[in-house]
């Protein structure tokens, strides 16, 4: 492994679908913003977890090209938005389906719809402008397991190397939706629950058994907690309408507790990810899983104030709505700059701008058509039509319903 691969290891996954479960919390008057096909009815999109997304990525590309101090996170930020999404999702496909709708192939063949051709473009064009040894290494990346080759340190492209979580989100696709379908609510619950509790010490145990910290970092079994916690919000806010408005405020104290003990923790030199110590790998896990989950049940539950407003800003939903190729592209890009540009500003200025433009050019002239709908016709899909009466989510506004992931 070498010295320029070891300083891009903290590489974040990309969300799917910004739909959310069928949950509520307060009263407020709600417009159905539009009808998901597939049979996914009711399914809404809550600006407040693309400006999640859009703080995620901005943390990555921090990481990437400043280098900065636990943004590494960013990834973990991801991992909790697709485990809390996509339980979501599931539960909702589950009900469904006893009414004669469809689970697993309204499942699954978005999944293909929206994470495959983006992604098989983007090896595509990798290929024209790095050497990719694919004879060698093609079937990491044909079977959705790329998380293993960095694990094994056998990554032999750089600008590669972040679509290893998407491995670890592909591989939670594979399983989870079984186990959503087999159990009941609460043996969901006590599953994630037992997920985040085991994990540290599955990590511990495991660390020895290592001589980097790339397998504990990328392996699923490994990070499976940050999924669990965003899997278990979602589960506990189902079953209690209530449960996210009476656990803001512990929430916060949580994030905020957390955010600390992981910058006191890092002044000892044994508490980083390069130095695979058992301290760190079984500690700032749990605690970023732990820290990331009560800052997205107090997010959920913003209805007004600052932080509301700029998670709601276009600028940020808006790149959090594109942030998937974002994702896919920026280290390539960082790495391609680096070649014309040397101070490390210009060079994040550049590959920030070239990114994003890369971006808007996919997903509005090949992602949103795939997906059959158009970003500027989405709020208007369907009518705005008043909800039923009776506690619901937090309001949306249709008007700031972006195009659907």
């Amino acid at each position: 492994m070498t010295h320029e691969m070891a300083r891009l290891m903290p590489f974040t996954s990309m969300q799917v679908m910004d739909q959310v479960p069928s949950l509520r919390l307060c009263p407020a008057p709600v417009r159905r913003p539009h009808i998901l096909a597939l049979s996914v009815a009711e399914t809404r999109r809550i600006p407040q977890i693309d400006g999640l997304r859009a703080i995620a990525i901005l943390m990555v590309f921090g990481a990437h090209a400043f280098g900065v101090p636990l943004f590494w996170m960013g990834v973990d930020l991801f991992f909790v938005l697709s485990g809390f999404l996509i339980t979501g999702i599931l539960l909702r496909l589950k009900q469904n389906r006893s009414t004669g709708g469809s689970y697993w192939g309204a499942f699954y063949v978005r999944r293909v719809r929206r994470i495959l051709p983006p992604y098989v473009a983007f090896l595509v064009v990798l290929s024209f402008v790095f050497r990719v040894p694919w004879s060698h290494i093609w079937y990491w990346y044909v079977f959705f397991v790329p998380n293993i080759p960095l694990a094994l340190g056998k990554v032999t492209v750089a600008a590669m190397t972040p679509v290893w979580s998407l491995g670890v989100e592909e591989q939670f696709y594979f399983l989870w939706p079984w186990l959503v379908l087999l159990c009941a609510r609460e043996g969901l619950r006590r599953i994630a629950l037992g997920v985040i509790v085991i994990s540290p010490l599955l990590r511990a145990l495991a660390t020895p058994l290592f001589s980097t910290h790339f397998p504990i970092y990328s392996l699923t079994v490994f990070r499976a907690d940050t999924l669990a916690m965003g899997s278990f919000i979602a589960l506990a806010a189902s079953r209690d309408p209530q449960w996210i408005a009476r656990h803001r405020r512990l929430a916060l104290g949580s994030s905020v507790l957390a955010l600390a003990l992981l910058i006191s923790l890092s002044i000892l030199p044994s508490f980083r990810a390069g130095a695979n110590s058992i301290l760190f790998n079984s500690i700032a896990y749990s605690l970023s899983a732990v820290g990331l989950g009560g800052t997205l049940i107090y997010v959920l539950g913003l209805q007004k104030g600052f932080l509301h407003t700029l998670l709601t800003s276009s600028p940020l939903t808006y790149l959090g709505l594109i942030s998937y190729t974002f994702y896919l592209y920026h280290q390539a890009v960082l790495l391609q700059v680096s070649r014309y540009l040397h101070s490390p500003i210009l060079i994040a200025l550049a590959a920030f701008t070239v990114t994003v433009l890369i971006s808007m050019l996919s997903w509005h002239l090949f992602e949103a058509p795939i997906l059959g709908r158009s970003t500027r016709k989405v709020g208007a899909a369907s009518p705005p039509q008043a909800v039923a009466a009776g506690p619901v989510l937090w309001p949306i506004d249709s008007t700031r319903v972006q195009g659907l992931h």
